[in-house]
């Protein structure tokens, strides 16, 4: 069983995290949790059903995720305040919660033409309408609905920071890469989304599911974001690709050589 997590089931994840109720999700419509049903009914356990994480950076007209290529590649986030709230790079799950936080619960990713030339990402964004663009930071303020003076000091007070290549204000030590003075500037709007979901079922070292006795259930393998227990509570990202391709080159075998007996 390979059928992936249930960020796409509102209903179930209101069962386990009732907070994220109106939250929109990054997950195709198929992201239903089908498959951890299924193995429930076989006799299944499961663990961790309310680790859920929410990626702070989701277009939310179109559920679309921003990557955090984009914040890598040196943007910042900004508030409607115009000013910087926290360390773009600390993981998804705190960068969320500052998010959530602000009084409009949303943000702006901020950047320039160095990140954008630097990042085939932006123009995918930028092609799919979701980017606000100016000549300068004043200009695109103005466009934010946000007060230009600020804006301009906050991205004045931040390039300082890149140049001493220290973050004063916030901590950031990673992707500090360039001043953010090259126009045009960027921003797109963004706030948190469902992402991925960490429970699921239970299964043994070689990816058998287990009961609720943690004995195996025969001729039952999962693997990938249907089983719970493999990230803990806060997935890094890009650590589900070795999740589904360890694991599901084990379930796979196991599977085969049922069929093979």
């Amino acid at each position: 069983v390979a059928t992936g997590g249930f960020s796409a089931n509102r209903e179930m994840v209101v069962k386990y995290r009732p907070e994220l109720d109106g939250f929109v999700t990054t997950n195709h419509a198929g992201a239903t949790g089908s498959g951890i049903a299924l193995l429930e009914k076989l006799g299944a356990d499961t663990v961790d059903m309310g680790e859920i994480q929410i990626h702070p950076t989701v277009e939310q007209t179109t559920s679309y995720l921003i990557s955090e290529a984009i914040r890598g590649g040196g943007a910042i986030l900004i508030s409607q305040a115009g000013k910087r709230f926290y360390n773009e790079m600390e993981t998804r799950d705190k960068v969320s919660a500052e998010i959530i936080a602000l009084p409009e619960k949303s943000a702006w990713v901020i950047f320039d033409e160095q990140v954008r030339s630097n990042n085939r990402a932006a123009d995918e964004y930028i092609a799919k309408g979701f980017v606000i663009s100016a000549p300068t930071p004043e200009k695109l303020a103005v466009k934010l609905n946000m007060d230009p003076h600020t804006l301009s000091e906050t991205l004045l007070r931040y390039n300082l920071f890149v140049v001493e290549k220290k973050d004063e204000d916030f901590g950031r030590t990673t992707a500090l890469r360039h001043p953010l003075n090259q126009g045009p500037f960027f921003a797109i709007r963004i706030a948190p989304g469902v992402h991925h979901t960490m429970g699921g079922v239970t299964i043994s070292p070689d990816t058998a599911v287990l009961d609720v006795q943690k004995q195996v259930i025969t001729g039952a393998w999962a693997a990938g974001e249907v089983v719970g227990g493999i990230h803990g509570a806060n997935r890094i990202g890009g650590n589900a690709v070795a999740d589904i391709i360890i694991f599901g080159i084990l379930a796979g075998k196991n599977a085969a050589a049922l069929a093979k007996r």
